[in-house]
């Protein structure tokens, strides 16, 4: 039937009314219950009923369903839209509305969607419960789906409840096929379906389900709470229990990726394979995940077959497999275990825990103990156990890296913290603090890693026990002696555990105040732990770091007090030069950790009981050394005489030559000697004192300057010379602009100022040569030179003229050109026969970088080059043209010549044949 209600976009439909409200608050949904019915015919037989109790169509969120019942939805026949009906409570198309406090009950579809059917929306569910529905096919709660063109399709319901719903074949709850539903705080239990995800059903899009229970769900080949078909899903917060499937009993992945975080999953059965979990080719992460109490006949919690899987911080507790795999079974998998507690698994066969074929499981900081098998009760097959407690030790054919075989001392399976099933490890337990590697930042229930000095084995951080400083804290005590109080603390364990047994150490500094020895272990009793400690040899204050496995360290101050100084004495090597190390040397006779102070008497200090001192002054100076410690201090006196080094090798430079009007500076050392003074005179009057001294000349020359260093047991003298000159000004460079080819060119070098002791020449044609200036009195003022240019072209010319103090740079151009071609002529020699081979010269009396073209006159191509070959093949006269062309211009030139024919004339009938040549 065709009589439903329709949602008109932006009206909002609100139930629960009484009639005299004012306010939407005011609704009781008890006892003011609003039905839409599609039980239109006959009561109580749904083939006459309508066939969608409520239609939306092209509708947004503003269209508002709140507070109804729709009931009863679903009768046989087309439906509206001319598919068998889908949708028996609500069908949707293209529509986004807004649903919240709405109970669908015991509506059906033909075919999908048994209580609501969206085709290409993103309705908002809010407060729904969905119970008792049906659907032929797929979908006995909700079936939503894409359409080919990928429109809508993104589904998301909140604090809602799916009960007892049914599909004949995929999703007996929910049903997604495309699209990105977004489940948080939802419900499903008891719902069945004959294929695939009794409870929810995804394929081919991409899911968020946050805080969701899964419950009683059963009845399908393969996972009867989560089916996931080539889709990407994250779960968070989840938990499913008692789960029945073929396969998978609670989550079916099959070629999907999933991303899985605060997982509960308890009491599921599969009748062949994964009672908890089977993924086939997937790619699943679990973080923090409680896995217990499942059963199949393989892989009672998991079963991964050709997947890549990482779990981190998993317990699997008491899952069985009447064949293998108790915990887990791998088929071509080699699934990353860290923090993984596998703790009373049973495989009635092989692996009590683990059983893997054809890959390579590695389990890392965990826990193997209580399980069973026929064979391999920890595990059977390839695997990699690293810094684990495995019962037994390494099993057979396994590869172990600091594998433990102690008893971890485990709790027993239950909710501890988090949000997530553990099993504790307990006082004294062998896990606590064993791992410093591949530590996850927290454990399963969410509490940070580590909490002592390593991390702990398995899925649980134990916090310990917390300490109490009850005795002993703030003593002093001298060196060497045992203090009053023994140290002590009280416990209690932070999760409640018994505390008594525990391993106590009490740790003092490596070095320096401590006690001795520096670390004492004991063990609690009547929840308190206490030693006796004596201060070593050092003294100061320091902590005692006190530590129980997996806790919070506490701390004890201590002070290591010195004993009194008694019989100082200090000591001297004796009278010492300037510059050199005098020893000073001090011992007492009584007293711990004295530190000796000294005052050198020339403004310096200095530490320890033999310590070095260089005087740099001659003369007599009272030295004082003071001995301290924490108790007690006291002096002693010396009274030395410190003496001049005698000058050795005395050396004298400076920095000329200089440029008149500019200072000079002279610097004197010395090899040896202390105390020095020097006395400088300059070679023109001028006298100066000091190491290092400037000086200015007043007139250009070569000066001989001396210096006399002296100190109270020696003197010695030293000479050096310094040119003084004037800096070269008004320099320029005279030459020819112009030149040919093969004729010297004049160039000149000007200087106006100054002397000049160098001129270097660069003509621009990678040729150099150098003028330099005449040595005698007065200097000449020019310099000039020559040059001879091989080829035409424009040339840069650059002089460089210098002296001792100064360098100039001066610079012209010059262009060359060709010299012109006069008197061309053509000599030839050789023998003017056919045949013959002449040689042709060009000559001239002038000219440079001259081209010569020949014409022979003889029907052959222009031949170029001045001195050529030609052989002539026919007699007779020819006239011999030669062209000379350079940059200036060209010339023609002509001879004449006659080639003869010197093979006889032909006589008769004679025949006469070449000669061949063999």
């Amino acid at each position: 039937a065709a009589a439903s209600v329709t949602l008109t976009g932006g009206v909002a439909i609100y139930g629960c009314f009484f009639g005299n409200e004012t306010a939407l608050a005011q609704r009781n949904s008890t006892t003011n219950v609003s039905t839409l019915s599609g039980d239109i015919g006959e009561t109580g037989v749904m083939s006459d009923n309508v066939w969608h109790v409520v239609v939306a169509s092209n509708v947004g969120p503003t269209t508002i369903l709140d507070g109804v019942t729709i009931r009863d939805g679903g009768g046989t026949g087309p439906g509206l839209f001319g598919a068998p009906a889908n949708g028996g409570g609500i069908y949707m198309s293209h529509a986004s509305p807004t649903i919240a406090n709405v109970t669908l009950f015991n509506n059906k579809a033909e075919q999908m969607g048994g209580a609501i059917y969206v085709h290409s929306g993103n309705p908002q569910l809010t407060n729904v419960g969905i119970y008792s529905n049906s659907a032929g096919l797929n979908g006995g709660g909700i079936y939503s789906e894409v359409t080919y063109d990928g429109i809508g399709g993104r589904i998301a319901i909140t604090s809602s409840a799916f009960y007892s719903n049914t599909a004949g074949l995929f999703g007996g709850g929910l049903y997604n096929n495309a699209g990105s539903p977004q489940l948080s705080n939802v419900l499903f239990q008891g719902h069945t379906a004959k294929l695939a995800g009794s409870a929810i059903y995804l394929s081919k899009g991409s899911a968020t389900i946050a805080d969701t229970q899964f419950i009683g769900n059963y009845g399908a080949s393969w996972g009867s709470g989560l089916y996931n078909k080539e889709n990407s899903v994250v779960l968070r917060g989840v938990i499913f229990s008692g789960s029945q499937a073929t396969y998978g009993a609670a989550i079916f992945n099959s070629e999907a990726s999933v991303t899985i975080e605060n997982l509960s999953l308890i009491s599921s059965t599969a009748k062949y394979n994964g009672g908890g979990i089977l993924s086939d080719r997937s790619f699943v992460t679990i973080t923090n995940a409680a896995i217990a109490l499942n059963s199949a006949k393989y892989g009672g919690g998991m079963y991964n077959d050709t997947s890549e899987i990482v779990l981190t911080n998993a317990t699997f507790y008491s899952n069985t497999a009447s064949a293998d795999g108790g915990a887990m079974f791998n088929d071509a998998a080699s699934p990353i275990l860290t923090h993984f507690t596998g703790v009373g698994n049973r495989a009635d066969h092989y692996g009590g825990a683990i059983y893997s074929i054809l890959g390579t499981p590695v389990v890392r900081n965990g826990i193997l103990w209580g399980n069973s098998a026929e064979k391999g009760g920890a595990m059977i097959g390839t695997a990699t156990l690293v810094r684990s407690i495995v019962e037994g030790g390494c099993p057979t054919g396994v590869s172990c890296t600091s594998v433990w075989g102690e008893n971890p001392i485990l709790g027993t399976f239950g909710k501890y913290g988090g949000s997530v099933e553990t099993i504790p490890i307990l006082t004294l337990s062998a896990a606590i603090d064993r791992s410093s590697s591949d530590c996850a930042a927290t454990d399963a229930r969410g509490v940070a890693r580590p909490q002592g000095t390593g991390c702990d084995l398995g899925a649980y951080e134990t916090r310990g026990l917390a300490l109490t400083v009850a005795g002993g804290n703030g003593q002093a005590k001298e060196v060497y002696k045992t203090y009053d109080q023994p140290l002590r603390v009280t416990a209690t364990h932070v999760e409640g555990h018994a505390v008594d047994n525990a391993s106590i150490t009490f740790n003092s500094p490596a070095s320096g105040a401590a006690t001795n020895p520096i670390s004492q272990t004991t063990v609690m009793a009547s929840g308190q732990a206490s030693v006796t400690v004596r201060a070593n040899g050092y003294s100061g204050a320091y902590s005692v770091t006190v530590r129980a496995p997996g806790s919070q360290p506490v701390y004890f101050n201590l002070d290591n007090l010195d004993a009194p100084i008694a019989g100082l004495e200090v000591g001297y090597s004796g009278s010492t030069p300037v510059g050199q190390a005098a020893l000073f040397t001090a011992t007492t006779q009584g007293g711990t950790n004295v530190s000796f102070a000294w005052d050198f008497g020339d403004a310096s200090t200095g530490s320890g009981g033999q310590t070095f001192h260089i005087y740099q002054l001659a003369g007599t100076y009272h030295v004082t050394v003071t001995a301290s410690n924490d108790t007690a201090s006291t002096q002693e006196f010396l009274e030395i005489d410190v003496y001049d080094v005698a000058l050795a090798g005395l050396t004298v430079s400076n920095s000329g030559p200089t440029v008149l009007g500019a200072s000079t500076t002279f610097t004197a050392t010395a090899q040896a000697g202390t105390g020095l003074t020097y006395n400088w005179h300059f070679g023109d009057g001028g006298q100066a004192s000091g190491a290092s001294v400037a000086h200015t000349y007043a007139a250009p020359g070569v000066y001989t300057a001396t210096v006399t260093a002296a100190n109270g047991t020696s003197n010695a003298q030293s000479q050096t010379a310094v040119i003084v000159e004037q800096a070269l000004a008004g320099v320029s460079l005279q030459g020819a602009s112009s030149g040919e080819v093969g004729r010297a060119v004049s160039f000149a070098v000007q200087v106006g100022a100054g002397q000049a002791s160098r001129i270097t020449w660069q003509f621009g044609d990678e040729l150099m040569a150098a003028a330099p200036a005449e040595a005698s009195a007065g200097y000449a003022p020019w310099a000039s030179v020559d040059h001879v240019y091989a080829a035409p072209g424009t040339y840069q010319v650059i002089a460089t003229v210098a002296n001792a103090v100064s360098q100039v740079q001066v610079g012209t151009s010059v262009a060359i050109r060709d010299v012109a071609i006069a008197d061309s002529s053509i000599d030839w020699s050789g023998q003017l026969e056919i045949g013959q081979t002449l040689n042709f010269i060009a000559r001239m009396s002038e000219g440079t970088s001259v081209s010569c073209i020949w014409d022979f006159d003889d029907g052959t191509p222009p031949l170029s080059g001045c001195d050529v070959e030609h052989t002539y093949v026919i007699g007779g006269n020819y006239t011999v043209k030669l062209w000379t062309v350079n940059s200036i211009g060209a010339a023609v030139t002509k001879t004449n010549l006659k080639v003869t024919d010197p093979t006889p004339a032909a006589q008769g009938n004679a025949l006469y044949l070449p000669a061949i040549r063999r």
